[in-house]
């Protein structure tokens, strides 16, 4: 073989080595990233080894054409295939390196559900991550605030910051995330109302924030999300009213607002629309309940327990298409209970603790 020819041979070995291979800079912020972790038990960092971050490291894939890694996803869960033949879920202690910030491609930050890694999120997520559109960091220890400039992430999708110790208020900039789809901030020590300007989430469809400490009422603002099919803020301290503008949004099918402090009213417009899960226990609710049921009410579960209402139990609730769960108990309900469903199926426990009800499944009138 002629010296040129093998010239051209290694040289092209070389090339294709390179364009395989990820950036140095991207390993060198990998392997940072790594050393903040500590997994004793399963050994899931065994794979990062050598210097191709791009082949065969677990949870890291890169584009294709560019090698960049867009794709760091380690999840603790039991159906995880790493953990699921283990049958046994993940448990990591360490902390969130920084140099992540420096994988600047990336799409998807998903390091969830390891039970033990805390420390702050990285402020630099928000300003150095423009790409990302999917943000889990679930399932762990974290503390400290949510970075106050997240709404910089204009292509975030998802963002899951549930059961953490994460303290502070609901940054006002989450309102710039026009690219949201899921907002999951639940089991947290989140404090201060929900952002008067909500509503420029215009592509949301899940909030779940409950078991916090969000104070103020519901803005009314909320209701301007047209695709919101799933809103929880239960376990806060939520006062004010029930903004009735809820119950009259077309694609909302679950409201659970329980264990707040929501005075006022049920609004009509919640009974008679079209959301098939409802919860306001546990509140400081009063008046009656709206006589508004009809044939197409669908209530999988409607629990309006342990408030004070008062009055009897709407005859209009015998027209509903179906109602599954009803808890009606501690209140200040009086009357005949209404024969027939969904009542026939009810157990007392449903119905008891209120002023003066009676009927079957109760005592007889």
């Amino acid at each position: 073989m002629s010296a040129v020819s093998l010239f051209v041979i290694l040289t092209a070995l070389a090339v294709s080595s390179v364009v395989e291979s990820c950036p140095p800079p991207e390993w060198a912020a990998l392997m940072a990233f790594k050393a903040s972790l500590n997994e004793p038990y399963v050994g899931i960092f065994r794979s990062w080894r050598g210097t191709n971050c791009c082949y065969g490291w677990y949870g890291v894939s890169c584009d294709p054409t560019t090698r960049r890694v867009v794709d760091v996803t380690l999840r603790g869960l039991l159906d995880d295939p790493i953990f699921k033949h283990l049958n046994r879920t993940g448990y990591m202690s360490g902390s969130i390196s920084p140099s992540i910030c420096n994988l600047t491609q990336l799409s998807t930050l998903s390091v969830s559900d390891w039970k033990a890694i805390s420390g702050p999120i990285p402020g630099c997520i928000a300003s150095s991550l423009p790409f990302l559109q999917i943000l889990d960091l679930s399932g762990n220890v974290l503390s400290g605030n949510i970075p106050h400039d997240i709404g910089r992430l204009r292509q975030l999708a998802m963002l899951n910051l549930a059961d953490n110790h994460l303290s502070g208020r609901i940054p006002s900039s989450l309102a710039n995330l026009s690219s949201l789809t899921h907002l999951e901030l639940r089991n947290n020590a989140l404090q201060g109302p929900i952002p008067q300007d909500i509503d420029r989430l215009r592509m949301l469809n899940r909030a779940l924030l409950s078991h916090n400490r969000i104070t103020g009422p519901i803005p009314w603002t909320i209701s301007r999300i047209y695709r919101l099919a799933d809103l929880d803020l239960s376990l806060n301290r939520i006062s004010g009213r029930i903004p009735k503008a809820l119950g009259e949004m077309p694609v909302l099918d679950t409201l659970k607002l329980k264990y707040n402090k929501i005075r006022g009213g049920v609004p009509a417009s919640l009974l008679s629309s079209r959301m098939s899960h409802i919860d306001l226990s546990r509140n400081k609710l009063v008046g009656g309940i709206a006589d508004v049921f009809h044939e197409g009410t669908y209530f999988i579960n409607l629990d309006l327990s342990h408030n004070k209402l008062r009055g009897g139990i709407p005859r209009s609730m015998k027209l509903a298409k179906y109602i599954g769960h009803l808890d009606l108990s501690h209140n200040r309900l009086c009357g005949n209970i209404p024969k027939g469903a969904p009542f026939n199926h009810l157990d007392a426990a449903s119905l008891h603790n209120n002023r003066c009800l009676c009927g079957t499944p109760l005592k007889p009138c």
